[in-house]
């Protein structure tokens, strides 16, 4: 199958068809997430990561968790972030390859662990836990980051790395469809929607179908042909939209808008070559749009008119009442009063959310990352977050290449939003985060 011209479109099928399997048995979802990892080591070793066998499969890994998570599979609730951490750190180190090491990230790793003293828990196997979880997220950014930087990455490299992640969240919508079944029997409110989830964390499986949103937008940006079959594209789109937006969970959707937007705006008005690119930017923007006008229309028919009064920050319980942030704001404001009383430390990794319960009375996990990094890690959270956000901007001004400039635009747009409503739930932030920093190497023209 090595040369066939269909075989991204093969690929998507057996997808699919994998997706379907784990509907019918979810404990074979457990054994697949451990056979992914088990042969993506295997692929690394064999080839010393020379076909960069380490981000294709980590790329997979980050496509395919919340699937998992909505089959109530996987090795773990964590799976996703330790596994592209390790595929990223084995392929890394086997790699004989001259290797730029940004020691800046390693110090963003500095800067997490003096909050974790920190930690009140009565047993050191729950204050092991919450380390685990909540600096899983800010690990695998730290390390995808450490990964990438500067390594070069010609068009099909980058190709088979985008479908690498592109095709289990296509399996995703197919298996979210058959589990929540048609739009026009859901029953919907102006709140985030379950149902239409398949079941799990509407947040989670919105912003993993606004990934797959900012894939096909990357591949149009860069001028990369991912199908044989142009109109596989189209169907992707329209598909991870209406899923998307059937969710009411905004953020996932609007995240890769935003990020397109920046680029556009950003580019034309830093890079006066950009004009070049600018005719297929256009034609781009214009399919996206015009899919997500589709999309919107269907799904806002479908809801009888609540996804418009949703995306308005309008309650059809309380006309008076705001929705727009879906109490993010009141978490927000909780965790800067949670700084205020701990300045220097934070309470700890994962205790933000207990003391805003204890204090305030907000039972809530945090969706904003920025927030919860002040309250968390104190003065450290800051230079953390310092790096995690200077250093590329830094990053694309020593940029000449056009094409590095759109895919970190693109990339950070999309990370900064999901971190504002979905902090680092799951590996795709972090993962994204360091696709920022590849150097795309085109064969000069004869």
């Amino acid at each position: 199958m090595k040369n066939n011209p269909y075989k991204a479109e093969i690929y998507l099928v057996i997808n699919i068809a994998i997706a379907m399997v784990m509907l019918l048995n979810s404990k074979l979802s457990t054994l697949y997430s451990v056979m992914i990892v088990m042969y993506g080591v295997y692929k690394i070793m064999a080839t010393k990561n020379r076909d960069g066998a380490a981000h294709i499969f980590a790329a997979y890994v980050v496509g395919i968790e919340v699937l998992f998570r909505l089959n109530s599979g996987g090795f773990g609730y964590e799976y996703g972030k330790y596994a592209v951490v390790f595929l990223l750190s084995v392929g890394f180190l086997v790699e004989q390859r001259k290797k730029t090491l940004p020691f800046v990230f390693l110090l963003f790793i500095l800067c997490l662990l003096p909050s974790i003293p920190s930690i009140d828990f009565p047993t050191f196997d729950l204050s092991r836990q919450y380390v685990s979880f909540n600096l899983s997220g800010p690990l695998s950014l730290a390390i995808s980051a450490i990964y990438f930087y500067k390594r070069r990455i010609n068009p099909a490299q980058l190709r088979r790395l985008l479908l690498a992640m592109l095709y289990p969240i296509a399996a995703m919508s197919i298996f979210v469809y058959f589990r929540s079944g048609s739009l026009e029997e859901a029953t919907f409110t102006t709140e985030s929607n379950f149902q239409t989830s398949g079941g799990f964390g509407p947040n989670q499986v919105s912003t993993i179908f606004g990934l797959g949103i900012l894939i096909i937008a990357i591949s149009y940006f860069l001028g990369i042909k991912l199908f044989r079959l142009k109109f596989v594209n189209i169907v992707l789109l329209l598909g991870f939209l209406i899923r998307g937006l059937a969710t009411f969970s905004r953020g996932g959707m609007l995240s890769p808008i935003v990020a397109i937007v920046l680029c556009i705006v950003i580019m034309t008005l830093t890079d006066s070559n950009f004009k070049v690119r600018i005719g297929k930017v256009v034609y781009a923007f214009l399919i996206i749009g015009a899919i997500s006008l589709i999309g919107f229309n269907y799904v806002n028919d479908a809801s009888e008119g609540l996804l418009e009064m949703r995306f308005r920050g309008e309650s059809m319980y309380n006309k008076e009442k705001s929705n727009l942030f879906s109490g993010r704001l009141e978490i927000f404001d909780a965790d800067i009063e949670i700084f205020k009383d701990n300045v220097l430390t934070g309470v700890g990794p994962g205790m933000s959310a207990q003391v805003r319960s204890e204090t305030q009375g907000i039972e809530a996990a945090a969706h904003i990352e920025y927030s919860r990094m002040l309250a968390e890690h104190g003065l450290f959270g800051i230079l953390a977050m310092a790096i995690m956000i200077f250093f590329p901007v830094k990053y694309f001004f020593e940029q000449k290449s056009i094409d590095n400039k759109i895919l970190l635009i693109m990339c950070l747009g999309f990370v900064f939003m999901t971190l504002g409503h979905a902090a680092m739930r799951t590996a795709a932030p972090g993962f994204v985060y360091g696709m920022a920093f590849l150097n795309i190497i085109r064969k000069p023209r004869a």
